[in-house]
């Protein structure tokens, strides 16, 4: 199953676009993540000043696309934006504790609740918001 992008523009003016919400779906491969890169680029070039990518619907992710979301980050920080990766799915907290990446993502990292977060050898977000 090829991976899909949804995207919610919010804001509290009208005629100002101050955030975007990006709904990540299916699986990321090394087959999808040039295309998966192209999407992400063509996102940051339109985006307001903060981004949230949600990636609880990422069924499955290897290192490949991994590595393009990390790139990602590090653009949107060269770009004077924000962005924060939200409520990962177990497949993504799994390939971020095998890589020892999630320190790395946690300052921007929200994890949900409903995480069985005892599995992962990391210690941020264990916390109840």
């Amino acid at each position: 199953m090829p991976f899909s992008l949804y995207t919610d523009f919010q804001s509290d003016y009208p005629d100002i676009v101050s955030s975007m919400k990006v709904t990540i779906e299916g699986e990321l491969t090394i087959y999808e993540a040039s295309e998966f890169k192209e999407k992400l680029n063509s996102i940051l070039k339109n985006s307001p000043v903060v981004l949230e990518i949600n990636l609880s619907k990422i069924q499955k992710i290897d290192s490949s696309c991994l590595q393009v979301l990390l790139a990602f980050k590090k653009e949107v920080q060269i770009k004077d934006r924000e962005v924060q990766f939200v409520d990962p799915s177990h497949n993504v907290l799994n390939l971020m504790d095998l890589y020892g990446i999630a320190v790395f993502l946690a300052d921007k990292t929200k994890l949900s609740s409903r995480q069985e977060l005892e599995k992962f050898s990391f210690d941020y977000g264990r916390k109840e918001d």
